[in-house]
């Protein structure tokens, strides 16, 4: 979710530090210290994801606030000039040695990828007064260390096409060339060959900053291969670059689905809002968060904006996509024919750094599992410059992508869709699958609601008797914030007829960083399945919970949800023409923790007559609370002013400064966990909140006292009454049921 959204969660805002000052404008003169020495135990890159070590010693004034930061040199800043790039990545030196501020020596280790550039490493003095990395603070620098081939393929992934029998290999490098892959159905006989096309993007192409100017540096080439004529259900293996660089991949593989129409069961893996994480642990520039970044160990200013962080749920990272990666690696075994990334796929948010981190930590399986995405906030919705025309929903409000409006999503993820427009569909075995922009404009007679309804409307559901939709933001989800509410309303108001008239059985997205699963719903009302056993209307599920910090939902469920849990986890699902069986897998603990089936009949067939008579007589019995109508949109006022009492007594904060504060709250992957961060900060949050007099605002006041603190003891019940990696809430015939959830 977004800044311009997050006014989400309970707490979600409770936390906004003095913005980061723009690194545009600052001194730009390095004074490299000569009794400083900054070593690299190797001053080569052999191959992508090399660990280096950095050294140093002699550091004459040793203080909390030195850092030493991984460097690159980019177009926009070809002599890595501070005022207007920043670092790849960082790491507190105090962190790295616990003796350092007594010797001013220490040494750590990062894990470097092939960026296409020669980088160093920088080592940074008392960093704190400036606010963020500038020239200044440069005491010392390592030598550069050499990439031994810019042309590496690195980055490789796959991806259906609209034609059946066909795979899309994709994979970067520094220069273009002719993309070739070898390929065949013994790892020991590559014997068919296929080329394919390139291209690229430039700064200018960026719509703001930071995407086109500090957070920028050159993305490369994205090479693209069609794979044509596949035989289904068979492994094939591959190798793919380019013969002009005179190197190519290790042998991957794959397995294509069966036939569309058949009886062959697929293997499905789904994910949103997964994000990304350094896997070495260092620490990364992101302009969507506060000043913690900046905040050396130790310091008042760190106790203070870790501890609000814990309510703004805005950890430095999506650290639990690690866990998650990880899992769906081991899910490589059970053959999955397909993964799905339902929007906010990597955070990058105008770094372009961050892209090449994400597909480096996603390589291994997007390079054996077809990867389908759907666009989310966060890759798209820039304010005033839409490319080519396509109009976004929120570019009057929204900076969720960070300058990148969408460009280095829609390049490096080829999706057979047209350029900027991101709505397609395409079949595998017996699933017709429909992906749409939450993003772009889908009201009623718009282009992109004309071809979800012609696309729905052509498909043949003899040979394809489920229908799955994909998107990013959810047409229903238990949240608080009117703007969720709003766009939730919209998305109802222009699909739910259509998608219950024609047939869709299942409807996923992310966005809310939860689970969340209704029944078999209609205007909000659970629908008995049809006489036959199949389904009426479609179950709609939310799935942001694969490593972004958990989102909140509303203080009392509605009934019409069979499961609400905050926890970390993805979702995977088996599909034959007569059964869909899915379950969500715990990232705490690897076990299911819900799970539903949906079945039709042998030789089931769509009756469109029924499912219009269904529509047009359907009288909804569920009457909404003025929450799920309106939202609550007191949040940033209520923030507002309990912070203010909280900056006036910062004392009242400084006995919390424990190992358990510390912790980072996005690696938390279950509400117990949370509690255990959380709780010693309740009364104090209370406490501030009851003393201040400026919390005048009704909408504040109504969103304090009916959404913030009965969460508290919501979450508290929570805990106590569920199993450890079990966190349901609300969830249907469960007789710990609290109607409940919470969020931090």
């Amino acid at each position: 979710m977004s800044r311009a959204w997050r006014n989400a969660p309970a707490f979600g805002v409770l936390c906004v530090l003095a913005a980061i000052s723009s690194i545009q404008g600052q001194p730009s003169a390095q004074q490299i210290s000569p009794q400083i020495n900054l070593t690299v135990n190797s001053t080569t890159l052999l191959q992508s994801g090399e660990v280096f070590e950095v050294s140093w010693s002699g550091v004459p004034n040793p203080t909390a606030a030195d850092a030493v930061a991984l460097v690159i040199p980019t177009s926009y800043a070809p002599d890595c000039n501070l005022n207007n790039t920043v670092p790849l990545k960082y790491r507190w030196a105090l962190q790295t040695n616990p003796d350092y501020l007594s010797t001013g020596n220490g040494s750590t280790t990062f894990r470097i990828i092939n960026q296409r550039a020669d980088p160093h490493f920088l080592f940074f003095s008392n960093i704190t007064h400036s606010m963020n990395f500038s020239d200044r603070d440069v005491v010392a620098k390592s030598p550069n260390i050499s990439v031994v081939n810019y042309n590496e393929p690195t980055q490789g992934h796959l991806a259906y096409t609209a034609n059946q029998g066909e795979i899309s290999v994709q994979w970067l490098t520094r220069d273009a060339g002719t993309p070739t892959v070898h390929y065949g159905t013994s790892a020991n006989s590559l014997s068919s060959t296929q080329t394919g096309n390139t291209t690229t993007y430039t700064r200018q192409d960026m719509c703001g900053a930071a995407a086109n100017s500090y957070g920028w540096i050159d993305p490369g080439t994205m090479n693209n291969v069609v794979l044509t004529n596949l035989t289904p259900s068979t492994m094939y293996y591959y190798s793919y670059g380019d013969p002009n660089f005179g190197n190519f991949s290790s042998v991957g593989q794959f397995l294509t689905p069966p036939p569309v129409g058949s009886d062959e069961c697929v293997y499905v893996l789904d994910t949103a809002d997964m994000g990304h994480a350094e896997a070495d642990g260092a620490n990364e520039w992101e302009d969507d968060h506060n000043a913690r970044l900046y905040n050396a160990p130790g310091s008042i200013a760190e106790i203070l904006s870790s501890i609000t962080n814990q309510y703004n749920g805005n950890g430095l990272q999506q650290g639990a996509s690690l866990t998650i990666n990880a899992m769906l690696q081991a899910e490589l075994k059970n053959n999955p024919v397909l993964l799905w990334m339902n929007g906010d796929v990597n955070y990058a948010r105008g770094f372009e750094t961050q892209w090449d981190v994400g597909f480096d930590q996603y390589e291994t399986i997007s390079r054996q599992v077809p990867t389908m995405v759907a666009e989310g906030n966060h890759e798209t919705d820039w304010p005033g410059r839409r490319p080519v025309g396509a109009s976004d929903r929120f570019a009057n409000t929204a900076t969720d992508s960070g300058g990148e409006c969408g460009i280095p999503f829609y390049k490096r993820y080829k999706m057979p869709s047209e350029y900027l427009k991101l709505w397609y569909s395409f079949e595998i075995g017996p699933i017709h699958n429909l992906v749409f922009s939450t993003e772009l404009d889908y009201s009623r007679g718009s282009e992109q609601f004309n071809f979800i309804l012609n696309d729905l409307k052509a498909v043949n559901r003899t040979r394809t008797p489920w229908i799955i939709v994909h998107g990013h933001r959810p047409a229903y989800a238990t949240v608080v914030d009117t703007a969720s509410v709003i766009q939730a309303q919209d998305q109802r108001n222009a699909f739910e007829d259509i998608f219950v008239q024609n047939g869709v059985d299942m409807v996923l997205s992310g966005h809310v960083h939860n689970y969340q699963r209704t029944c078999s719903v209609f205007k909000n009302t659970c629908v008995p399945p049809a006489a036959d056993g199949s389904n009426q209307a479609p179950v709609w599920i939310v799935n942001g919970n694969a490593g972004q910090w958990l989102s909140t939902a509303e203080p009392v469920v509605p009934p019409f949800y069979e499961a609400v849990a905050i926890e970390h986890g993805y979702l995977r699902y088996h599909v034959n023409r007569t059964s869909l069986h899915a379950e969500m897998v715990s990232a705490q603990t690897g076990n299911v923790f819900d799970s539903f089936t949906m079945t039709k009949p042998v030789n089931w067939t769509f009756n469109s007559t029924a499912k219009a008579s269904f529509v047009s007589g359907f009288i909804p019995t569920y009457q909404e609370t003025l929450g799920e109508r309106y939202g609550y949109s007191g949040a940033s006022a209520a923030a507002t002013a309990i912070l203010a009492v909280v900056y006036e007594n910062p004392q009242m904060f400084l006995g919390l400064a424990n190992a358990t504060l510390v912790q980072d709250i996005n690696v938390m992957d279950t509400l117990a966990s949370t509690l255990e961060v959380l709780e010693p900060t309740f009364p104090l949050y209370l406490s501030a909140a009851l003393q201040n007099t400026n919390l005048t605002s009704p909408a504040a006041k109504l969103y304090l006292n009916d959404v913030l603190i009965p969460q508290i003891p919501v979450l508290r019940s929570a805990v106590a009454n569920s199993e450890v990696g079990d966190l349901m809430l609300g969830a249907k015939n469960d007789t710990n049921s609290l109607g409940g959830t919470f969020t931090y």
